[in-house]
């Protein structure tokens, strides 16, 4: 019985979330690491690189502590404000390549807080990882406006990749990879699940309720997959729009490691099954 994960994107909240959720689920006797393959994009590639490394996947949550060191709360709001329009102008055309190439042109043109060598600094916990076996993640190239996937055999540094991965256009610069510049791999799909290995389990984390074309695309994968679905219980939290809010970034912890034990129940019946 094979598994593969979709960690998906969802900005500082997305990365607490999340790192909860997947100490949560150890603590419940499962462990994502042990999978025949992670796609991460965006937060989902920070947290699932440091999963498939090996690493303690707490080390997000000081990554989370450098941006916040760095970056205000009006700064951060404004970024997420300004991602959610670009993924907006993006979803909705038909062909969004050119939209993606006029986001890239923006963003490698905007006055920003951090230089990219700071931009690559808040990654240091990467920092000399090897690229882990099995692990994807994505990002969007500005020049072509195209979804990239590196893996192993990418020749491409995974603190590069991962940086690439999360950069929100205008809050952060854009990464550059062998001349060519990359923005967040989730500004069209926060998921990006056709990237995913064959596996006979799916298990899709979604920082962001399951809605629109990411729906869509999960669909198309339950005649091939048995699909697990985990989604946050932000209930409490009104359903935060904002997922760069340092307010609730602080509660997301403990409400992914709270969601643990019923995701655990789910990802081993659909294993056992």
């Amino acid at each position: 019985m094979t598994t593969a994960v979709v960690l998906g994107g969802g900005g500082t909240v997305g990365v607490a979330w999340q790192t909860g959720l997947i100490i949560g689920l150890r603590e419940a006797g499962v462990d994502l690491a042990r999978t025949t393959g992670i796609i991460g994009t965006s937060a989902g590639s920070l947290v699932g690189a440091l999963l498939a490394s090996g690493r303690d996947v707490t080390g997000a949550l000081a990554v989370l502590a450098a941006v916040g060191e760095r970056l205000d709360a009006g700064t951060l709001a404004a970024g997420s404000d300004g991602f959610q329009d670009a993924s907006r102008r993006a979803a909705a055309a038909a062909d969004p390549r050119p939209t993606l190439r006029e986001i890239g042109s923006a963003a490698r043109e905007a006055p920003v807080t951090l230089t990219e060598d700071d931009y690559l600094g808040l990654f240091g916990v990467l920092d000399g990882v090897t690229w882990p076996l099995g692990f994807r993640c994505t990002a969007v190239d500005t020049d072509t406006g195209e979804l990239v996937v590196w893996g192993e055999h990418s020749r491409v540094p995974l603190l590069h990749a991962v940086a690439a991965s999360c950069v929100v256009p205008m809050l952060f610069p854009p990464v550059t990879i062998g001349g060519v510049h990359y923005i967040d791999g989730g500004i069209v799909s926060r998921l990006n699940v056709s990237a995913a290995p064959p596996s006979d389990v799916l298990v899709v984390v979604c920082c962001q309720p399951l809605e629109g074309a990411d729906a869509a695309q999960v669909d198309r994968q339950r005649g091939s997959a048995r699909v697990v679905t985990v989604e946050p219980d932000f209930g409490d939290l009104g359903a935060p729009a904002r997922m760069m809010d340092p307010a609730v970034t602080a509660r997301a912890f403990p409400i992914g490691r709270r969601q643990a034990e019923s995701a655990a129940v789910a990802i081993r019946a659909a294993s056992t099954r």
